[in-house]
C-alpha cells in the first residue's frame, strides 16, 4: 500500500480516521485532511502497539489498524494467505495458550500454528476438527477460561528455551542476516547522502563473513537488489528454519543531537519473546561498548518481521543517521567493521553460552565499563 503521511488528503485519510475513532482516538482535522491532530492519533495508536511512533500510515500500522476493530467471535478465523490478523486472534491465542494448547507467540497471526492448537481444542473438547474458530469455537474457548490462570505454555516454553545450556559451538547454526531496505525502498540517509540499505547491506556482509568462518550457516533475507516485504522476510526465516534472527537497520531525527544505538523484539501487553530480549540487549550493550555511542535501550515491538517470524529475532538500529559522529561512524569502513564485529560477538554469546548466561554476563561486563567510566581519574 502507499504510505499515507502528514499533509495528505482523500478517502485513505478519511478511511484512517475512521478507524483511529473506533479505537478511542478521534481526530480533530476535518474529515479526510491529515493534519497535526490525525498524526497525534496515529502516533499514540502506534505506541500502544509497539509500532515505530513515526506519525505516517505505512503496511504495519495499517494492518494493525484493521485488526484493531476485530473482537474475538466477531469473525471467522481460520488460515488463509496472507494469514488473517488482529485483536481477536491475539485473544483467541492468549486464551488457547493459558488453557494448555501451544499457539506459539501471542502474535495475533492466525498461521498454522494457531490452526494446530484451535483443532487440540476442539478435539479435546468433543467439537467438529476443522481448525475454524467460528461462533461456537470461541464461545466454548472463552467459557473455559479461568482469570487464576497466568503462565500460558507460550511464556513456558520461552522460559524453558532461555534457560537451556548454549551449544559451544556455531556449526551447522542457521542465523537468518537482514540488511533492512533496498535499493527501491533506500531507507533513511546520512548527512553525505549515503542510503540506509546500503549500509546496512555492507555491515549485514561483514556479519556473513565473520558468521561463516566460524562455521554458522547465513541465510540473506533479500539480494544486493531485491526488494522482499517483513512478512516475506519472515516467511522466508520459517522456510529456512532459522535459528535466530538479526536485522540491521539505522535511526534517524530531526534533530542532529539524538544519537545511539537501540533495539526491538517482539512484545505485546500480554507476552514478550525472551529470547528475542536477550538478544537485543546482548547486540546493544556490545555495540555501545565497543563504538561508545550512546545507550538508547530495548523495547518491545510488534512489527511485521517480529511478530510473522517463528524463530527469535531482533532489529537492531545501529545508529543514527543524521548524527554527525553516528553518521561518521556508519559510512567509514572501520565503523562497519566495529558494529559487525559487535553484531557477531552477541549472536555468538547468545548460541554458544546459552541466552541467560550471556545476557547476565553482558549486563555485569556493562555494569563494569560504566562503574569505570565514573570512576575519578
Amino acid at each position: 500500500m502507499e504510505w499515507i503521511r502528514y499533509g495528505d488528503a482523500g478517502p485513505a485519510v478519511e478511511d484512517v480516521q475512521r478507524r483511529l475513532a473506533e479505537v478511542g482516538l478521534a481526530c480533530a482535522d476535518d474529515s479526510g485532511v491529515f493534519g497535526d491532530s490525525t498524526r497525534s492519533a496515529v502516533r499514540a495508536f502506534q505506541q500502544s502497539n509497539g509500532l515505530t511512533a513515526d506519525g505516517d500510515v505505512g503496511d504495519d500500522t495499517w494492518y494493525a489498524l484493521v485488526g484493531a476493530s476485530f473482537r474475538l467471535g466477531d469473525r471467522l478465523l481460520y488460515p488463509t494467505q496472507p494469514p488473517l490478523h488482529g485483536h481477536d486472534v491475539q485473544e483467541l491465542q492468549r486464551r488457547l495458550n493459558l488453557l494448555g494448547f501451544d499457539c506459539g507467540f501471542d502474535d495475533g497471526v492466525y498461521g498454522d500454528h494457531t490452526a494446530d492448537a484451535v483443532r487440540d481444542f476442539q478435539l479435546n473438547v468433543g467439537m467438529a476438527v476443522d481448525g475454524i474458530a467460528g461462533p461456537q469455537t470461541c464461545a466454548q474457548v472463552s467459557s473455559l477460561h479461568r482469570h487464576h490462570q497466568q503462565a500460558s505454555v507460550s511464556m513456558v516454553r520461552e522460559r524453558q528455551a532461555l534457560q537451556r545450556p548454549g551449544r559451544g559451538h556455531l556449526a551447522g547454526a542457521r542465523i537468518m542476516v537482514d540488511p533492512a531496505h533496498s535499493v527501491t525502498d533506500p531507507g533513511f540517509q546520512t548527512l553525505d547522502g549515503t542510503a540506509e540499505h546500503d549500509i546496512a547491506w555492507r555491515i549485514a556482509s561483514r556479519v556473513d563473513g565473520r558468521l561463516t568462518a566460524l562455521g554458522a550457516h547465513v541465510v540473506f533475507s533479500r539480494g544486493p537488489r531485491s526488494s522482499p516485504s517483513a512478512s516475506a522476510r519472515a516467511r522466508h526465516a520459517n522456510t529456512e528454519l532459522v535459528d535466530l534472527i538479526l536485522s540491521i537497520h539505522l535511526n534517524a531525527d530531526r534533530s542532529p543531537h539524538a544519537r545511539g544505538a537501540a533495539a526491538y523484539y517482539f512484545g505485546t501487553d500480554t507476552f514478550i519473546s525472551e529470547r528475542g530480549r536477550a538478544l537485543a540487549e546482548l547486540a546493544v550493550d556490545g555495540i555501545v561498548a565497543t563504538t561508545g555511542t550512546a545507550h538508547c535501550r530495548v523495547h518491545p515491538s510488534t512489527s511485521a518481521l517480529l511478530r510473522e517470524s517463528r524463530a527469535p529475532a531482533v532489529i537492531v538500529e545501529v545508529g543514527f543517521a543524521t548524527h554527525p559522529e553516528d553518521g561518521h561512524l556508519l559510512t567509514s569502513s572501520e565503523g562497519q567493521r566495529c558494529i559487525a564485529d559487535a553484531l557477531v560477538d552477541a549472536v555468538v554469546a547468545y548460541i554458544t553460552a546459552g541466552a541467560s548466561a550471556a545476557t547476565r554476563s553482558s549486563a555485569a561486563a556493562l555494569a563494569g565499563l560504566k562503574q569505570r567510566d565514573s570512576s575519578p581519574s
